[in-house]
């Protein structure tokens, strides 16, 4: 076995509505073709693939695994199964167990602690060395963590990378059926989506977020290397509308001038047709909102959370108050944004009096014009306040029943005050969702109205799929 014929497979068990490419294994695997020499590498995409039939199909040496908290139940179940009939070695990664290691299943070989372009690196070159994994050796590899003996062995994490040193992510490595085009129902227009990451982690410590501790500090991509990511998916894919994904994208008005500076340089502004993008309520004022228009961006989308300063000052450490959320979908209405927005209910310390001013701010928000919002039930994941008191209330262990960490589990929400009563949260909860479920349906409407042959043949197309994505939408969402 040498890199020219091992064969590594990297799963995703993410399966989204809007079908985001699973960027992190992008990274992975372009790191390992392109710095480690691995010519074999597939990724299997649960949006896309049945998952069992590929892996059978593939044959590879090495599985990779990425799972964030929600679908590491899945991710479990799958490598106990494997194991059942293969000793082909099996390998975790990804938010979930970074941030919480404790909960490593022996069905599994290794963990990638942290971003793991290095680390799999590392872990591959030893095997092609050995063809198994001697732990005396794993010692010497750092972001691991794995059992010996029956104890977890963890070793120190590695200094996160410099991000202009990755290569470029190729999109090779995802369906074609990523770049097609499709609908963009707050648009009411059809284009080729790419998903771009400009940076790594959030600046801010939200109580309920997860990622922003597993990224660790903040790191950008420079305007050039950015100018290069939007190129290459203009070029090669024929992109016309992005996403930037990062957790907060407008950090800065002076990055955003960089950008578009950039972009003109690189010839590439005229060929953008719009932009979405999460920005901050708290950071969000006219010189912001001149430069994202500049940009070109169409669509913002918030976390406003709730519409209780009380409940707001803890969720994100008094940066964001009500109103700041309020003006927000003011001003960016005034520039002609499309505003999406996210509220939880069921936190901690959030009563049935704050949970009214959740759908008083909702009753704001369909008034001035949100095109759309979504909410859901507070959800505990690991390395974060919300876990630390689920974990103090008994509600959550290292070793649970993990499906129970969805955002829709309305029946048993898991943060939840003792002392609020659990049908007058339900009640209220699906209160906000019939007043969301307006905006969406007004959307999805204002979409086929536009276009209406083309939505037809893209449901006939995939009926399957939009009849689920409606369902979830409507229903769960």
């Amino acid at each position: 076995m040498n890199k020219d014929t091992i064969k590594i497979a990297l799963i995703s068990f993410q399966c989204d509505a809007d079908r985001v490419p699973p960027m992190g294994l992008v990274y992975l695997a372009t790191y390992l073709r392109d710095r480690a020499g691995i010519k074999n590498i597939k990724i299997i995409d649960k949006n896309f693939h049945n998952v069992d039939a590929e892996l059978a199909k593939y044959s590879p040496d090495i599985i990779g695994i990425a799972a964030m908290t929600i679908t590491y139940g899945e991710a479990i179940r799958f490598a106990e199964k494997l194991k059942r009939k293969s000793k082909i070695p099996i390998i975790i990664g990804g938010v979930h167990i970074s941030s919480i290691p404790e909960s490593l299943k022996p069905c599994f070989d290794l963990a990638v602690l942290g971003e793991g372009e290095e680390t799999l690196s590392e872990i591959i070159s030893l095997y092609l060395k050995k063809e198994k994994f001697d732990k005396k050796d794993l010692r010497k590899i750092k972001s691991l963590a794995f059992q010996e003996s029956g104890k977890l062995v963890m070793t120190p994490l590695r200094k996160p990378i410099e991000l202009d040193s990755l290569p470029l992510p190729d999109f090779d490595f995802v369906e074609k059926a990523y770049f097609v085009p499709k609908e963009i129902p707050s648009l009411s227009q059809f284009g080729i989506k790419a998903h771009i990451l400009t940076s790594r982690g959030c600046p801010y410590r939200c109580v309920f977020c997860s990622t922003s501790r597993f990224w660790g500090r903040v790191r950008l991509h420079s305007p050039e290397y950015t100018a290069k990511l939007v190129k290459q998916a203009i070029e090669k894919y024929g992109a016309d509308y992005f996403s930037f994904v990062d957790d907060l994208f407008t950090i800065s008005v002076e990055r955003l001038r960089e950008f578009k500076k950039e972009f003109e340089k690189q010839g590439i502004f005229d060929k953008i047709k719009g932009i979405e993008c999460q920005p901050r309520a708290n950071l969000i004022n006219n010189e912001m909102c001149q430069i994202m228009k500049e940009l070109k961006v169409k669509v913002v989308s918030f976390g406003f959370e709730s519409g209780s300063d009380k409940v707001l000052k803890w969720l994100k450490a008094g940066s964001v108050t009500a109103e700041m959320n309020r003006k927000a979908i003011v001003l960016c209405k005034k520039y002609g944004f499309i505003v999406y927005g996210s509220l939880m209910f069921g936190s901690p310390g959030e009563k049935i009096e704050d949970m009214q001013k959740t759908l008083d701010f909702i009753d704001f928000a369909v008034k001035h014009r949100a095109t759309y919002i979504w909410s859901f039930v507070s959800t505990p994941f690991p390395n974060t306040p919300f876990w630390d008191i689920a974990l103090k209330r008994g509600k959550v262990s290292n070793d649970m029943d993990w499906d129970l960490l969805t955002h829709h589990n309305l029946d048993n929400p898991l943060l939840l005050d003792e002392d609020v009563d659990k049908e007058k949260f339900k009640r209220i909860f699906l209160k906000g969702r019939r007043k969301l479920m307006r905006l969406k349906l007004r959307m999805v409407v204002s979409f086929v109205a536009k276009h209406p042959f083309a939505a037809l043949k893209l449901t006939l197309k995939e009926p399957g799929y939009y009849a689920k994505r409606l369902v979830k939408q409507i229903f769960k969402q």
